[in-house]
This record gives structure tokens, C-alpha cells and sequence, in this order.
């Protein structure tokens, strides 16, 4: 779920980038006399008759420089010699762009009254009056509506127009502005596709799991639920936006927003109606709060008549620091529970039994909520609630507790004791508790190996790149495995379970 806000404009990009470097030719002079805030030289120019509409190599003119410094002097004094208030660059860049790029209002106002074309915008930027409402110009987002900016404009990489900007930069009152003055509340961004790789690749270059996703697709309330802006989103409610619209990837506002965090949005979008069983897009909001361990969010999601059991139809895409909130592709058929359990998080499983969730629903694999309790946690969720051992072996003594099925087995024959065994390091303490209530300690799994088989196993090697950490670490675990002839203290405990029973 991840999406541009905005593309960044550069003035250097548009305006100053290709400007050559040269030595004022006779033609030039008057270009370069503005482009140095040289007020004297440029009157001088003009009074020779110097041409005020030259273009220089970039196709900037005297009258682009001139809105770039702000120079209300120098402005005027290139309009009253005939210079064209409409003139573009070689890149679509009129003067009243770089004014409203630069923050320019003395110059923007001038030009205006001169009767610059706010609609006119180079082809690989925002309008005019997009970029007065990015930088919160309100005095120059008033001028150029007033003078016949179109609010419904758009920049043509993204499709995304001035109140979308507004409500990326959280100015609400300029929201209020915009849509007093029609922006379209049912706009939507461009579509586009991208190939991702969904969470969590098990070794480096693991292609498993690489799809095609839609992206964008984004209205102004999905652009609020981006950034949890709570005063945008009602403004955007009380215009008659519709508070279970979808993104491209099938997200709700709702949805976004609990995946985000954002509980005050949450609410107000739950008191607006908004469905709290949306899952359009793999996941429905109740996943997320659980995934984030955010106990009020879950309670308001129940009080609202969340689904107690909605099942995971789809893992999230992996982004750069995403992996301890996003959605592991190995975890389809999940429910909240299972998640709950997965991570540990005792008060969120109990909550959600209490409240009568089925604690016996499996993932597709046949992995039972117990069997992904005693796997743990893999994508860094789990260090938010301390060490893991003693969260795993609490977690699997309240499945236990439960009423689990401590010898219930996956497609792949595994039961807990197999998942627990194979760990590295395992954790001795829960296969005592599941030893303790009757698992199977010499069960094969569908490839005939037994939990001491894999116990006494080496760990298997990691694929990619031979200089990954991840190698690094199988080296040393290989080494410690030669060492010891497998993890000792786990293979005595099996051996002495297995001979006391």
C-alpha cells in the first residue's frame, strides 16, 4: 500500500537547468540584465529598444527571470515594453508558473492583471495553482481562482490535482477553499501497474510471491487516509465524499488508515458509516489493527461489527524499512487470531477468543493458529513485545488452554513439535509444554523424519548471495551444528522424552 503524494517539482529542473552559460551576446543582454536583478541595465536595454521578448537557450525570456526574483519593478517594466505574459519556455513554463513556484505573489498578481493563463502548465508539472496550494499560498490560491484557475486542473504524470496537493500538504483550509470553489471530490489519480515482491522473502533473490498490483487510483479521502488527516477527511465527508470508495488496490479509506495508525481517522470514518468488514484488498481493517497489536483500534473495529474471521486473501508488498507491518504471502487464509497468535500478542488473542472468534480456523497449508504460535514471529513484529521464547511458550499455553490440538499436522505431516524441533534455536521450554500435554514425539512427518530427526538435522543452507549476512549466519550455525553434533540441549530433551515415554 504505497503510493505518491506528489511528484517534487524543481524551479533548477524547469526554469534554470537549461539555461546556457554564456557570454551576453547583443540580443541577450536584456535576459541577462533581469536574470541579474540589474534594474538600471535593463531600463537602459529597453529604452534602446532591446527586444523584451528574446529567448534564450533554454526558451526562458526576460519576463521568466523577472517573476523569478519577485521584482515587481521589473515586471512591470517588461509588460509596459510589450513583453508576452504568456510566453513558455522550451519545457511548457510560463512567467505566472515560476511565480507561483517561487512563492512570487507581487509578481503572480501582476501577471494575472496582465492576463496570464492560469491553465497553462508545462506538460511534466502541476498547475499554477497547484503549486500556490503545495506551499499554502493562500493569498495567491485566492488570486488565481479569482481570476479563472481551474480547481479541477491536473498534472498529467500522476493525474493528481490541486486538492489532492492540498490535502497531501494537510492544508485544510485550503481544502475548505477548493471545494467552495468545485474541486471535484470524486476525482481520482492515475492507475497504473507495478511488479512487487510481497512479504517476506525466506532467502535473497526469492522470487516467490512477485505480482503484478494496481497502484494509485487515489480520491481526495484516500489521500487524507495516506496521512491520517483528520480535518481534511470530515471537510472532504461533509462535500459528499463517499466514505467506502476504493483504491486500485482495492483499499478503503478505512482500511488504509488502520493499517496506518491513525485511530482518530479510524473513528471518524467508522462514525460516517464506513464498512468495517471491507476487504476489497486482501485484508480487511480488523488484520491491520491486529498486525500493528492495536488493542482500542480492535475494540472500536468490534464494537462497529467487525468480522470476528475474515480470512488473509493476499500478503502486502515488501517496501524499505515495511517488513514489521506488512502482511507475510506465506500467511494466506490468516485470521486476526492466527495473526494475534503468530506474534504472541496474549492480550489481543484473548480478546478476540473472549469476543468469540474461532481459535481453529488454519491457513491454507493446514498450519493451525498453534503451529504458527510455536513458529513465531519472522518479520520483526514480535520485538515490539520482548524476548521470544517466553512469548512463544505463553502463547502456546493459551492455545492449549484453548482446547488445541497439540499433534494437529499441516499438508506437509508437521505437527508443532516438528515446527518447534526444526527452529534454530528452538525453544526447549515449549516442546516440554507440548510434550507435557500428550504431542507425539516419534510422529514422521510426509517425509518420514520424526521432530529429533530434525533436531539433529543441519541447518539447511541459505540461498542468494554469498556475501549476505544471511550466509554469513548459516556459516556459523553449520560450524556450531559440526561442533556439537546438532543442538544438544534439545536433542537430550527429546531423546529423554522419547525414552520416558
Amino acid at each position: 500500500m504505497a503510493y505518491a503524494i506528489r511528484p517534487a517539482w524543481t524551479l533548477l529542473v524547469l526554469v534554470l537547468g537549461l539555461t546556457p552559460l554564456h557570454a551576453a551576446g547583443p540580443d541577450l543582454q536584456l535576459v541577462d540584465a533581469v536574470r541579474n536583478h540589474d534594474v538600471a541595465a535593463a531600463r537602459s536595454l529597453i529604452e534602446k529598444r532591446a527586444d523584451v521578448n528574446q529567448r534564450s537557450g533554454d526558451g526562458g525570456t526576460a519576463l521568466h527571470w523577472a517573476a523569478y526574483h519577485d521584482s515587481r519593478e521589473l515586471v512591470d517594466l517588461l509588460l509596459r515594453a510589450g513583453a508576452r505574459v504568456n510566453s513558455t519556455n522550451d519545457l511548457g513554463v510560463t512567467p505566472l508558473w515560476v511565480a507561483a513556484s517561487q512563492g512570487s505573489r507581487s509578481s503572480l498578481t501582476r501577471l494575472l492583471d496582465a492576463g496570464a493563463d492560469p491553465s497553462l502548465a508545462p506538460a511534466t508539472g502541476g498547475t499554477p495553482l497547484m503549486l500556490a496550494v503545495r506551499d499554502g499560498d493562500l493569498a495567491s490560491t485566492n488570486a488565481l481562482l479569482g481570476r479563472g484557475a481551474d480547481p479541477n486542473g491536473v498534472e498529467r504524470a500522476s493525474g493528481q490535482s490541486a486538492l489532492m496537493w492540498a490535502i497531501a500538504e494537510r492544508r485544510s483550509e485550503l481544502v475548505g477553499i477548493l471545494l467552495k470553489a468545485g474541486a471535484n471530490v470524486h476525482a481520482r489519480s492515475k492507475t497504473s501497474r507495478r511488479v512487487v515482491l510481497l512479504c517476506c522473502p525466506t532467502w535473497v533473490g526469492d522470487p516467490e510471491g512477485t505480482v503484478e498490483i494496481d497502484q494509485g487510483g487515489l480520491t481526495p479521502l484516500l489521500f487524507a487516509a495516506l496521512n491520517g488527516d483528520v480535518a481534511c477527511a470530515r471537510r472532504l465527508l461533509d462535500a459528499g465524499a463517499k466514505v467506502d470508495e476504493l483504491a486500485a488496490a482495492g483499499t478503503t479509506a478505512l482500511v488504509m488508515a488502520v493499517h496506518r495508525g491513525f485511530a482518530p481517522l479510524a473513528t471518524l470514518l467508522l462514525e460516517r458509516g464506513a464498512d468495517p468488514n471491507a476487504a476489497a484488498g486482501g485484508y480487511a481493517a480488523l488484520h491491520s489493527a491486529v498486525l500493528r497489536g492495536d488493542q482500542p483500534i480492535v475494540r472500536l473495529l468490534l464494537a462497529r461489527g467487525a468480522s470476528l474471521n475474515p480470512r488473509l486473501a493476499t500478503g502486502t508488498f515488501l517496501k524499505r524499512g515495511s517488513r514489521e507491518f506488512a502482511f507475510d504471502k506465506f500467511l494466506i487464509g490468516a485470521t486476526p487470531f492466527l495473526l494475534a497468535s503468530r506474534v504472541g500478542d496474549l492480550a489481543l488473542m484473548r480478546l478476540l477468543a473472549d469476543a468469540g472468534a474461532d481459535t481453529t480456523l488454519r491457513l491454507e497449508d493446514g498450519r493451525s493458529p498453534l503451529m504458527v504460535a510455536a513458529q513465531g514471529e519472522t518479520t520483526g513484529a514480535g520485538a515490539r513485545r520482548g524476548a521470544a521464547e517466553p512469548r512463544v511458550l505463553e502463547a502456546v499455553k493459551l492455545l492449549i488452554e484453548r482446547g488445541a490440538d497439540v499433534n494437529a499436522a499441516d499438508r506437509a505431516g508437521n505437527t508443532a513439535l516438528h515446527v518447534m524441533a526444526a527452529k534454530n534455536p528452538a525453544f526447549d521450554s515449549v516442546i516440554q509444554l507440548l510434550a507435557d500435554h500428550g504431542a507425539a514425539l516419534e510422529t514422521p512427518n510426509r517425509e518420514g523424519k520424526t521432530p529429533l530427526a530434525l533436531a539433529l538435522a543441519p541447518p539447511p543452507p541459505i540461498r542468494g548471495q554469498s556475501t549476505t549476512v544471511q550466509t554469513v549466519k548459516w556459516r556459523a550455525d553449520y560450524a556450531a551444528w559440526v561442533e556439537n553434533q546438532g543442538r544438544t540441549s534439545t536433542v537430550d530433551l527429546l531423546r529423554t522424552l522419547s525414552a520416558k515415554k
